[in-house]
């Protein structure tokens, strides 16, 4: 018998997306780095404990692991832990700053049978530039990007919306869409780990942005495919009411992440602590979190997000609210809607 879930009912008992913060050590210093990474951590995990790691998250049901930092590139057995985790069955996406990327290293991710290869690019020269504090770096990135599709990387970018490129997003991906990038990838600032408010946007902004992400999705089918974390996607995207599984925020319930030195989070934007998996295995943590079960049910919701009429298939950013109110399960500030969400969606 075939079961018909009701719109954003879904909820896997553990999540399907993982982000690994590998290492903490970057050659850049960006202004809104989540993880606040500098120089390497003498806690993090060493190769063994990695594996293992890798082992507890297929064993849980994870099948799509995304790897990042810091600088992934900068760890000497990044190419030992892909190929462990190939060889799991995982698909594997490597996120990098795209400062360095020697042809050696990029044929080397090729043969390693990695997903994707994302390279961030927050706007174009002036704005990547002084988001990133590294004069140059978008021409490196851009060099990097080139290298790696030569190479036949699938190259993704990653552009985190700011008050310093959110001006720009309409010629930024018209001239992503001339390049050899299949996708743009439009992530949610969160001022958290280095990030300050100075960068955000306004409620009004957000509501903008989020309206122009949709129509930017349409208008540039068949030439790059783009996506978004953008949890209000609901609300002007009329497309997302046909996916039934689509329910907006996923932390604690599709995707989680795990800190360089072992650290369970929710959501790598989400800075709550759930466990440490040398303390305990991977399953044990997230099935055990009192967070993770109080996140899966939007009924925990407060404030307007809580009398949404369409929390299920949103929830808000729960990222945003802890970063911005402390309280995780609070309303979404960024979220325009009020006097209980008279939204006209189902």
């Amino acid at each position: 018998m075939i079961q018909v879930l009701q719109a954003g009912s879904f909820r896997p008992r553990t999540p399907f997306h993982m982000v690994w913060l590998a290492t903490t050590a970057c050659n850049a210093r960006c202004l809104h780095c989540s993880s606040n990474a500098s120089v390497r951590s003498p806690d993090e995990l060493r190769t063994n404990e990695a594996i293992d790691l890798l082992s507890q998250l297929a064993e849980a049901g994870v099948v799509d692991l995304a790897i990042s930092g810091g600088e992934p590139l900068l760890r000497p057995d990044l190419l030992e832990i892909i190929a462990e985790a190939r060889r799991l069955g995982l698909a594997v996406g490597v996120g990098s700053n795209g400062a360095v990327l020697s042809e050696r290293k990029a044929a080397l991710l090729a043969a390693s049978g990695i997903n994707r290869f994302q390279v961030s690019l927050d706007g174009f020269h002036t704005a990547h530039d002084t988001i990133r504090r590294w004069p140059g770096l978008f021409d490196r990135a851009l060099r990097t990007i080139e290298v790696a599709a030569c190479a036949g990387l699938r190259v993704t970018v990653c552009c985190t919306i700011n008050r310093l490129n959110a001006a720009e997003l309409e010629p930024f991906t018209e001239f992503i869409s001339s390049t050899k990038i299949i996708r743009l990838n439009f992530s949610r600032y969160v001022p958290t780990g280095r990030g300050t408010d100075e960068l955000d946007l306004t409620d009004e902004e957000w509501r903008l942005v989020i309206t122009l992400s949709a129509e930017l999705r349409i208008r540039y089918r068949g030439k790059v495919d783009i996506v978004n974390h953008l949890a209000q996607q609901i609300f002007v995207d009329h497309e997302l009411e046909g996916m039934p599984g689509f329910i907006g925020c996923q932390a604690g319930i599709g995707q989680g992440c795990v800190t360089a030195n072992g650290t369970v989070l929710p959501c790598v934007l989400l800075p709550i602590p759930l466990g440490n998996i040398r303390e305990g295995t991977f399953r044990q943590i997230w099935l055990n979190s009192p967070v993770i079960r109080v996140l899966q049910s939007r009924e925990y919701l407060k404030g307007e997000c809580a009398a949404c009429q369409v929390r299920n298939r949103c929830g808000g950013c729960r990222a945003v609210a802890y970063a911005k109110t402390g309280d995780y399960l609070a309303t979404d500030p960024r979220c325009w809607l009020v006097n209980h969400c008279q939204a006209q969606v189902a």
